[in-house]
């Protein structure tokens, strides 16, 4: 599974991407909020702290104020900055345009349904994050098998939209990805919590007193 990491502070990332784990970082009008700093100089950040995908999403509005929004931040001239739309009929008309420039990281956002994965297939949109967990709250399908679903349509149709869903937890991450779900997004302040596994330091704290002996017996060996 690829992993993305959503987060909006450019020293985390870099910290993070020397782990060699992500392949993109993800942001939103909520978080780009919080971080209570101008998103354009948020965005420059995180675009200079890795080389891959950087996705910012435009705020939702008429077609026409979106396309300027996105010719703002594109004619900064950061090659790793990606396009966030979304999936609205007017999200629609600003990710086909987008397509019609050329514009190479395209990415569709606020889609709880399969059908909207297909019209977001459509468009040929590269990526999809989808607000799996929506119709699980209003009384619809779970995330899981709403998001296998997704998947499973995108397959049929030999599709390479790639779907970005959050992972809540390690479990999640291991059973989205036997779905067959082939990315996702990790918040910032979770890493630790996916990464750092009991039972991986049990083991190699097993090989401890051998490293001790190995020390002791051959010092400077390594």
């Amino acid at each position: 599974m690829k992993l993305w990491l959503a987060s909006t502070d450019a020293a985390m990332v870099a910290r993070y991407f020397e782990l060699g784990l992500f392949v993109g970082v993800l942001t939103n009008p909520t978080t780009l909020a919080a971080a209570k700093r101008p998103p354009a100089e948020i965005m420059r950040d995180l675009c200079a702290a890795t080389a891959t995908p950087v996705f910012c999403q435009l705020n939702h509005a008429a077609p026409d104020a979106m396309k300027r929004q996105a010719d703002i931040m594109l004619a900064k001239g950061w090659k790793n900055l990606g396009i966030k739309v979304p999936m609205t009929s007017e999200g629609c008309r600003v990710l086909a345009w987008l397509r019609s420039q050329s514009v190479s990281l395209r990415l569709a956002t606020a889609v709880p349904t399969t059908q909207q994965v297909l019209l977001a297939d459509a468009l040929d949109v590269p990526w999809i994050t989808p607000a799996g967990s929506v119709l699980e709250k209003l009384g619809g399908p779970s995330k899981l098998s709403l998001l296998t679903e997704m998947q499973l349509a995108l397959d049929r149709q030999g599709s390479s939209s790639r779907l970005i869903p959050s992972l809540a937890s390690p479990a999640e991450m291991q059973a989205l990805a036997l779905a067959g779900v082939r990315d996702g997004f990790i918040w910032e302040h979770d890493v630790e919590r996916f990464i750092d596994n009991e039972l991986v330091q049990r083991t190699v704290a097993s090989f401890d007193s051998s490293s001790q002996q190995l020390d002791t017996a051959f010092p400077g060996s390594y």
